[in-house]
């Protein structure tokens, strides 16, 4: 017993020296699991600029090895300083990493729309591709691409789903969780960022990754993952990849790669962003994944659409962040919600007077259900819930205009 417990406490120790040293640690389950070497990754990558002559900069940095080769990683990089800000000092800029997902590239629009916005911000490519000249995309987030001589593997089922019998660095997700943490350890090296304001967002499967890096990379001081989130297995866009894989490699796949084994160790205050009906990311599995996050808020949006263009409008994503790094008042509203029977029982601060009870009685699957909206009167009060409800939550706007949510309730 005594060994046991030395050896727990060893194990402990070691993971906190780890996390003193470079800021960044596995959850303690996949101590020894994964092989990421979390001092190299919490250090700048070598990088070379490939173009500063416009006001959004573009770069390549050095990645994880595959297929016997070092990797190269494409990324997008603005900040006010390269839009002509004069004047600027050391640590002027709050940071943030974007990433995107499926599909997706490095979308220099993102990295423009931040930096007008006053932050530094990179957007990195994960699919071992560099995006085309913004003339030869069809619209501003058109995602046409060419492979790069040195790139990591593709952003496929295969390396994302079907490669666990072999090494980790035949993995997608190896790679582009060591690619994001890459890029955020590369940013806090500018002179102009500040690194100890600094936070991360991602779409889709950029959402998906935004859970699994907070889990590892501790630095983060705010997270907003937008659709994606964990215990895919349980229903999800993916049903037939897991049921291909079989229990064993699910199983095995659930305990490297879902954010469920990640967002617990995430010390970045959390902002969970979905839609009602998203049909990728279905809403029960996005409520339990925000639930094991430490410091966690929510807004479901009644039909959100999915896209990267509609996953990087919410208004919420800026305010959000923005009070976490910049201590601005804009996102302090909150909820208080207890249940008793089939009332419950509210209280929201700074709401506005857009109070509702969201809810639904289908039985469909997720993506196909209707959901209804109630008003309520007031900020505070008692709500009967309707006798048909699968899934309920209070939905409000507060003073600033942001959309918030209580946690979704109702299913067993």
């Amino acid at each position: 017993m005594k060994k046991t417990i030395i050896i727990g406490l060893s194990l402990f120790l070691l993971q906190g020296i780890v996390l003193a040293q470079s800021g960044l640690a596995l959850p303690a389950d996949l101590e020894g699991e994964i092989p990421w070497d979390l001092k190299t990754l919490s250090q700048a990558p070598d990088f070379e600029w490939l173009n500063q002559s416009d006001s959004v900069w573009s770069l390549t940095y050095t990645g994880e090895e595959y297929e016997g080769k070092i990797t190269k990683v494409f990324a997008y990089y603005a900040s006010p300083a390269t839009f002509g800000a004069e004047n600027v000092g050391s640590g002027d800029f709050p940071g943030i990493v974007l990433v995107h997902g499926g599909g997706g590239t490095a979308f220099q629009i993102w990295v423009k729309e931040w930096a007008i916005r006053g932050y530094a911000a990179i957007a990195m490519d994960l699919g071992g591709d560099q995006p085309l000249p913004s003339e030869q995309q069809d619209n501003p987030w058109g995602s046409k691409r060419t492979r790069m001589e040195a790139g990591g593997p593709n952003q496929d089922d295969v390396h994302k789903f079907y490669r666990l019998s072999e090494g980790f660095n035949e993995q997608w997700q190896y790679h582009s969780v060591s690619n994001i943490i890459r890029a955020h350890s590369l940013i806090r090296s500018f002179d102009e960022v500040n690194p100890e304001q600094t936070a991360i967002t991602g779409i889709s499967w950029g959402g998906y990754l935004t859970n699994l890096v907070a889990g590892v990379d501790q630095r983060f001081v705010a997270a907003v993952p937008v659709y994606g989130c964990g215990f895919l297995q349980e229903g999800s866009a993916w049903d037939k990849q897991f049921d291909s894989l079989g229990v064993t490699k699910t199983n095995r796949w659930v305990k490297l790669w879902n954010p469920s084994s990640y967002v617990g160790n995430a010390s970045a205050d959390m902002l969970f962003v979905n839609g009602t009906n998203d049909f990728a990311y279905f809403v029960e599995n996005w409520q339990k994944t925000a639930n094991l996050a430490k410091n966690a808020q929510f807004t479901l949006i009644p039909e959100m659409k999915h896209s990267h263009l509609h996953g990087a409008a919410p208004e919420e994503i800026y305010h959000f962040i923005s009070t976490k790094l910049e201590n601005k008042s804009e996102f302090i509203s909150s909820i208080k919600l207890k249940e008793k029977g089939d009332q419950a029982k509210y209280s929201i601060s700074h709401a506005s007077k857009e109070v509702y009870l969201a809810y639904t009685g289908d039985k469909k699957r997720s993506p196909d259900r209707e959901w209804k909206l109630i008003p309520l009167d007031k900020a505070k009060g008692t709500v009967s819930i309707p006798s048909d409800a699968k899934l309920w939550y209070i939905y409000w706007v507060d003073d600033s205009g942001n959309r918030r949510s209580s946690e979704v309730k109702g299913w067993e």
